[in-house]
């Protein structure tokens, strides 16, 4: 008797941001994976699991790599997905003064961060924010955090005017530091190309009572995305009591996420973009950019959604004023 084979779907999943949509087209098996292995935690180390025999193995420096990967390429897709989908006012820096708390004590640090955020969140349900832990670069490698926050004022921050100013050129100690007096920022930005952020007010936080606090208002949105993404890759294994590598509030916009099958029964999970029914499909040829194939066989491409709306709604609805559109748009792509 011949072994039955194993045949593939094809699906497509649409997340859909505030201006574009990101469609990923991907093959998956018909038949139910059976899980062989599980993590297992023995004694605080970890573990797999046969399922099967109940042997306990240890995890090859190939698995704890791959894990690794897989975790920040997650990481990373979560917080590009939260920065896309929300506007936020201000970025501030939390540090911890040692002669208020013990800040070699990562768990009291964390504590004192968790109790002043609740507080905020509990008093002003509006409140949003995203959280990127970090350690300082010295001797102590104590933790700091960074955050983008909205959803709240001044005000109710209790803002008040530091004196100083954000400027890229200055430096302490030959290190740049990014702010300085305001009688420095004036008298030297004669000698400096200006960027949005310089010259803006820094201000301290009164409410915060652990220690030192920085805020900046957020000029461009685009330059302070850019900025924040590189203390994802920082913090890693440099925040070992923290389970997760940044934190975000739970009033955040998240994409609408759809999925739909849009082929079945593949018996080789082929090119992807040799598929007829992607090939010829309207999306790809109004996609930003050239579509992304990954080594998971994903092909991926980005739309806007206005063009999408139309493509939705059949190329019958399409009006000629609207194919002239398309064409400017794609400089006579059609």
């Amino acid at each position: 008797m011949s072994e039955e084979k194993d045949t593939y779907n094809l699906y497509l999943t649409e997340r859909q941001y505030k201006n574009e949509t990101l469609m990923s087209f991907y093959f998956q098996k018909n038949k139910n994976v059976i899980k062989k292995k599980a993590p297992i935690d023995i004694n605080g180390e970890r573990f797999r699991l046969d399922l099967e025999t109940g042997e306990i193995i240890n995890y090859t420096k190939k698995d704890i790599l791959e894990s690794y990967n897989a975790s920040l390429r997650r990481t990373v897709i979560l917080m590009n997905t939260l920065l896309a989908m929300n506007d936020f006012d201000w970025f501030w820096t939390l540090t911890f003064d040692k002669e208020k708390i013990d800040r070699t004590d990562d768990q009291a640090v964390f504590n004192c961060y968790k109790k002043y955020i609740n507080n905020l969140k509990h008093k002003y349900p509006n409140f949003k924010y995203m959280c990127f832990p970090e350690r300082h670069q010295d001797e102590d490698n104590c933790i700091h955090f960074h955050l983008l926050t909205g959803g709240i004022t001044a005000k109710q921050m209790g803002l008040v005017d530091s004196g100083k100013v954000c400027c890229h050129w200055a430096e302490k100690r030959g290190k740049k530091i990014g702010l300085c007096s305001r009688e420095y920022f004036e008298q030297t930005q004669w000698m400096h190309d200006c960027k949005e952020t310089d010259g803006e007010p820094i201000y301290n936080i009164t409410t915060f009572v652990y220690g030192y606090t920085t805020v900046s208002r957020i000029c461009s949105r685009e330059r302070c995305n850019s900025y924040v993404k590189k203390y994802v890759e920082k913090a890693l294994g440099s925040t070992d009591i923290f389970k997760k590598r940044f934190y975000y509030s739970k009033n955040l916009n998240v994409p609408d996420v759809f999925k739909k099958l849009i082929g079945a029964d593949f018996e080789n999970p082929m090119e992807i973009n040799k598929v007829n029914k992607i090939k010829n499909s309207s999306y790809l040829k109004f996609a930003k950019g050239e579509p992304n194939i990954t080594k998971h066989n994903v092909l991926q491409i980005k739309i806007d959604n206005y063009i999408k709306q139309l493509i939705d709604n059949g190329a019958t609805a399409l009006t000629q004023h609207e194919l002239k559109e398309l064409e400017e748009i794609f400089n006579g792509k059609l």
